[in-house]
């Protein structure tokens, strides 16, 4: 029987090998580190402007946004209030992905460390390496998403 240190080392070059390119920023690469925003608004036609000044778009039409981004949009046209909107990003339910193989790993340090004699190391090696898991999708975006549609009701100026 291999001695014990030998085994650990060997299940966890073998675990960082299998997962070493696919499990960090696994949502990322599912689900990319931008999201298409359809701005729509009752008017048509109105103007989308950033927090810059510039120009974006006339309503109705989809916005690219970085995923780690809280953009503000400014919507005008003539006869209305201006209206502003914060598009607040949200967790990604994708995020769930990475947490599979951290379990995994922290299941078989368990395993390796004779089971039930091996007190918290399960739980500490699933929460480090679930850690090190979304880390990289928190950093690249991945981790956060945005509502697909954005509808925008204007009120009309009213005359003094």
């Amino acid at each position: 029987m291999l001695p014990r240190l030998f085994r650990v080392i060997a299940v966890g070059i073998t675990a960082s090998h299998l997962m070493g390119c696919s499990a960090p920023a696994l949502t990322t690469v599912v689900s990319g580190r931008y999201d298409e925003v359809i701005v729509s608004t009752t008017p048509s036609e109105v103007s989308i402007y950033d927090d810059r000044g510039k120009r974006l778009a006339l309503s109705p039409d989809k916005l690219t946004i970085a995923r780690r981004d809280q953009p503000t949009l400014y919507l005008r046209k003539d006869g209305f209030q201006d209206t502003t909107i914060i598009l607040k990003p949200r967790l990604n339910r994708l995020l769930l992905l990475p947490i599979m193989p951290a379990m995994y790993v922290g299941y078989m340090s368990f395993q390796i460390s004779d089971g039930m004699n091996s007190g918290p190391w399960f739980l500490y090696a699933s929460a480090m390496n679930l850690f090190f898991f979304t880390l990289p999708d928190f950093i690249l975006g991945g981790a956060l998403d945005h509502k697909k549609e954005i509808d925008v009701l204007m009120t009309k100026e009213e005359a003094e």
